[in-house]
């Protein structure tokens, strides 16, 4: 899928990450994710049985870009603004299994990176 963030950072770009862009970024690219999986939960029955786990899944990201949101209130730091992807139709129930595990397989990516960048972030508040 276009729209989901994109990972361009090199190791050595890690380790300089900055806590007020860092965090911003990982906020705003969590909120995206969580748009994603919204798309995602209103697919149709195709998915059914996943619903659970959706919304298990979508409720854990919510609660990790709250935190996000409320650690960068009180370093004063401003919230992204960065404007939310205009998703796809659903299109056939093959592009729907599709889209869900390009969305998985990219969420599991980002969220390795995004331990790595708030381990290195946390050092440096």
């Amino acid at each position: 899928m276009d729209t989901l963030p994109v990972l361009s950072m090199s190791a050595v770009e890690l380790a300089n990450i900055q806590v007020p862009g860092g965090l911003a970024r990982l906020s705003a690219d969590l909120q995206n994710y969580q748009k994603h999986l919204e798309w995602l939960r209103r697919a149709g029955p195709v998915l059914r049985p996943l619903e659970p786990d959706l919304g298990a899944l979508h409720a854990r990201l919510e609660r990790l870009v709250k935190r996000l949101e409320h650690l960068m209130s009180r370093l004063n730091l401003p919230r992204p603004s960065d404007p939310l992807p205009a998703l796809p139709s659903h299109g056939t129930h093959w592009a729907v299994v599709q889209a869900g595990h390009a969305l998985f397989h990219s969420l599991h990516l980002y969220l390795d990176w995004a331990a790595r960048a708030l381990v290195l972030i946390r050092n440096k508040l």
